[in-house]
């Protein structure tokens, strides 16, 4: 099946309003709470949460210490639950990083997988409901019509500006395109930097160039400039004790200082969005080449590259990350390939000519020429080498591993814990599942 979002904007009530931050602050507890008691069973014991286990208890604590969480969607809870195991379970499997608590102060977003409606208006007017399970019908701007696709699942997001969205999932029950075979002939490659955003070298031995918006730096003077503000604005810091005793640190903003914080969360967002729509537009055009069936990128450092103050800024400018995540999926949908050459290929340092290797070329040196004579431009010899890297000799053996997979699994904490001390944490983390599925059963 084939699946494609469509994302609106809400405009929620002030009721609905409360209702939406009910819902992102039940399932962002809920999330942290499996993470907790996840991590309590792995490092002890080298083991993991089932999530039926923890829905199961989840259902207990919403009839016993917990009441509030009745007051939002149990299927948003149970999404909440299902996602953090998903995480917990490719960490422990080896496949990603530990998964993080997730902040109140970052992005807020709930998921909604069933009982959601989309009622558009019969005129030509853009604004129509969204009805969410226990919030209500709730105006949205349904810039884009859908008829025959099945809705798979909603997830509302709130922007750090105060803006809510909603991200509808639609199946259109359509089979995955069969992948295309490899071939030279229809292979490109993208070489991806600052000054250029992208490089592409197609099969016709043309190469076309995508220029680097630069949109943080038009906008740097403004973000500046309100950070000044911010700094010189009152904010007030009490400790106060919560209804488990503990001290928590309570901040106070003046009404100055949250006017200079929408207004500075909103630049940022303009930001965003226009680096967004910037790489949709080039993925999309690069999707769409009919010429070509196969991309080949280089599988770049990005954490690495930005722990360089000098070029973090500019790279996140760019946005190399996400252009290479919007191109994947796009490419996915059409059948067509995306390979990641090698972390050390080189494919700046290689000569696309003769294939000599030239070590002392530096990142200054635009252009420089072989000793076989091929004078060459620096990215475009990079995009000529990522073409041809799929069919060297070296990178041809079928069973390569896979750049973006992690290859070292996670060990479980060895504390030579006793038999005796194995129960009673179980007990403590799985013990009321006993008493959660007694509950359920009585009614």
């Amino acid at each position: 099946m084939t699946y494609k979002p469509i994302r609106y904007r809400l405009y929620p009530n002030d009721a609905q309003r409360d209702m939406l931050m009910r819902h992102f602050g039940s399932t962002r507890w809920v999330y942290n709470r499996y993470i907790s008691q996840a991590d309590r069973l792995y490092f002890e014991l080298g083991q993991y949460i089932k999530r039926d286990e923890f829905i199961v208890d989840l259902a207990r604590l919403k009839k016993t210490e917990f009441p509030w969480l009745s007051e939002v969607n149990s299927q948003s809870l149970q999404m909440a639950a299902r996602n953090a195991a998903t995480a917990y379970e490719r960490f422990f499997k080896g496949l990603a990083k530990h998964p993080r608590f997730k902040s109140k102060h970052s992005k807020q977003s709930f998921q909604c997988p069933q009982h959601v409606k989309v009622l558009f208006n019969e005129s030509s007017s853009k604004y129509g409901r969204i009805v969410l399970p226990k919030i209500g019908s709730v105006k949205a701007k349904l810039h884009r019509r859908f008829e025959d696709e099945r809705i798979k699942t909603v997830t509302i997001t709130m922007e750090p500006s105060g803006k809510f969205y909603a991200s509808v999932l639609l199946d259109d029950g359509k089979p995955k395109p069969q992948t295309d075979v490899i071939t030279k002939e229809r292979t490109a490659g993208i070489d991806a930097g600052i000054k250029k955003a992208l490089v592409v070298y197609y099969p016709d031995s043309t190469t076309q160039y995508f220029a680097n918006p630069r949109v943080l730096e038009k906008q740097l003077q403004a973000i500046q400039k309100l950070n000044k503000i911010l700094s010189r604005r009152h904010v007030e810091v009490s400790v106060e004790k919560d209804e488990n005793g503990k001290e928590r640190k309570i901040r106070h903003e003046s009404r100055g200082y949250q006017r200079v914080k929408h207004r500075l969360a909103l630049v940022h967002e303009k930001v965003r969005h226009i680096r967004q729509d910037y790489a949709h537009q080039i993925t999309h055009r690069l999707a769409n080449e009919s010429q070509v069936t196969t991309y080949v990128v280089e599988d770049l450092n990005l954490k690495g590259m930005v722990k360089n103050h000098k070029l973090a800024r500019a790279l996140a400018d760019v946005g190399i990350g996400q252009l290479y995540n919007f191109l994947a999926y796009k490419l996915e949908a059409c059948g067509k390939n995306l390979i990641y050459a090698d972390r050390f290929f080189p494919s700046s340092k290689r000569c696309s000519a003769c294939g000599r290797i030239h070590q002392g070329l530096t990142l200054k040196d635009r252009e420089w020429t072989c000793v076989c004579g091929q004078q060459h431009e620096r990215d475009e010899n990079a995009a000529i080498n990522l073409t041809q890297y799929p069919f060297l000799e070296e990178n041809s053996r079928e069973g390569r591993d896979d750049p973006k997979s992690v290859k070292s699994s996670p060990r479980a904490k060895d504390v030579g814990a006793s038999a005796l001390a194995k129960e009673v944490l179980q007990a403590e983390v799985l013990g009321s599942l006993e008493a959660s599925a007694l509950m359920i059963r009585q009614g």
